[in-house]
């Protein structure tokens, strides 16, 4: 399948992106509204059924009981986001972490709730032991979650490094889906010059010696990197230097930051696209080229825990069910947006004593879930010049189009596919919210996520299709899906 062409993808800024790994647009009547055409027989990517992700800082592993079999408050919210997925533990504080073989005695902190929150950028030393991981495993088993497990590079030895990763390998069997070395290597600091990061050699020299005590440990264990934050020519140089090594390529994305920067702002959350063809299409073009999956296995709307007043915000559900639509049409194989704790940008806040809820992001997430497991189709949109975006998706035989309206314009897509596929009616699931710029009152399908982690619509739209059309209308600042039966 041809690669997405970067200048045309530069080029439509603000016009929608396609489904296809090869959007095109045409032109057509000023007068006419914007139009979808999909082409069922067209397959251009299928979407793994665990490509929903969820990452997590390490020290979160500190307190056992948060991940374990007994925190039901949890278990639901990942659930409802997906029958299978990926949790990715790792983060800033997985190189503030250090292997215990033994459990510790004391049980005072078990409860204790880690996140990326503004304030709490103090770092101290974490202790993680085989309790930490038999919990999480079990957590796992009740999800039907997979695992990516950050190691600490920069600051741990080679022996722990090992002595961790064989129980974790141990204990989470085949659901580890990789290991990794570090967390975004590419702005470690040496410690004589905090202005002086660390070049792709030192990091790769390093790498090299921890897979060496790793593989001595446990010889047949996945592992994946480089978990780059923004260095994506990191991903190719890693990618040619473990060639039969790793399983998977991953690096980070986070569309905007710092939060103090006046300019992140929601409207260029919606509308830049610049950052993602130099991070997240460069990174997926690499993979590609050394033929390995590609996963975002860290990011949100805006890194350093987020920005009040958009990350918190329904412009950043809007954004994130859109972002992982386009990694999963380019033929990335996952995407895993960080949070924990009580973040601006956390898809569940909360805490098992607190209780847990979901925020902007988490709908956004649960909104694209009809295309996981499912196939991309070939599709084309003209967007009239507003912000929209569409993807066409194919799973049994049943069509679902996502369709994106981020401009402050209602309009009415038109959809058109072969008559034979269309049906004689489609079933519409909506985005909603009071405001682009509201923290609370997010529903889809009419419904908020409950407290205990269920969601079920209470809305029932149905829509006639004639001769292969379908009219979807599109307010301003919303999604929709349609169902086609």
């Amino acid at each position: 399948m041809p690669l997405l062409d970067r200048r045309r993808f530069l080029s439509h800024a603000t016009a929608a992106t396609a489904v296809a790994a090869t959007p095109r647009l045409w032109a057509v009547a000023p007068e006419a509204g914007p139009t979808f055409l999909i082409q069922t027989d067209k397959p251009v990517a299928h979407v793994p059924a665990d490509f929903t992700g969820l990452s997590y800082e390490s020290s979160q592993l500190a307190h056992p009981s948060f991940f374990s079999a007994a925190d039901n408050g949890l278990i639901p919210f990942f659930r409802t986001l997906g029958d299978s997925g990926v949790l990715r533990i790792g983060g800033n504080m997985s190189e503030f972490t250090t292997w215990s073989p033994t459990d510790p005695t004391d049980t005072a902190d078990d409860k204790g709730t880690e996140g990326p929150d503004p304030g709490k950028r103090t770092k101290r030393t974490f202790t993680l032991s085989p309790r930490s991981i038999q919990n999480l495993n079990a957590f796992l088993e009740a999800t039907n979650w997979k695992l990516i497990y950050g190691l600490n590079l920069a600051g741990g030895t080679a022996e722990a490094a090992a002595e961790e990763a064989a129980c974790v390998a141990a204990v989470c069997g085949p659901r580890l889906l990789a290991l990794q070395f570090g967390n975004e290597p590419d702005l470690f600091k040496h410690s004589d010059d905090p202005k002086d990061r660390w070049k792709y050699p030192e990091f790769i020299a390093k790498w090299n010696t921890l897979e060496k005590a790793v593989r001595a440990k446990v010889p047949d264990v996945p592992l994946a990197g480089p978990d780059a934050a923004f260095k994506e020519d990191w991903v190719g140089d890693f990618a040619a230097d473990t060639k039969g090594k790793v399983c998977l390529l991953t690096s980070h994305y986070y569309a905007e930051g710092p939060p103090t920067n006046p300019d992140m702002t929601i409207d260029r959350l919606l509308t830049d696209r610049t950052k993602f063809a130099a991070n997240v299409l460069s990174a997926i073009e690499m993979a590609k080229k050394a033929g390995l999956p590609y996963r975002m296995s860290e990011g949100n709307s805006c890194y350093n825990a987020g920005k009040k007043g958009v990350s918190d915000t329904f412009a950043a559900a809007l954004w994130a069910g859109d972002f992982m639509a386009q990694v999963a049409a380019l033929g990335g194989t996952g995407v895993n947006l960080h949070g924990g704790g009580n973040g601006l940008y956390t898809p569940i806040a909360g805490s098992p004593e607190s209780g847990f809820s979901a925020r902007p992001d988490y709908y956004g997430m649960l909104f694209v879930r009809p295309m996981t497991g499912a196939t991309m189709l070939q599709s084309e949109l003209n967007a009239q010049g507003l912000n929209l975006s569409a993807y066409a998706v194919q799973k049994q035989g049943n069509v679902t189009v996502l369709a994106f309206n981020k401009s402050p314009k209602e309009t009415t897509l038109k959809v058109q596919m072969p008559h034979d596929r269309m049906g004689k009616t489609a079933s519409i699931v909506r985005l909603t919210a009071p405001a682009i710029d509201a923290t609370s009152g997010v529903l889809l399908g009419g419904s908020a996520v409950a407290s205990d982690g269920s969601w079920r619509p209470v809305s029932d739209e149905m829509i006639a299709c004639k001769h292969g059309v379908l009219h979807l209308t599109l307010p301003a600042y919303g999604a929709a899906s349609a169902s086609f039966t």
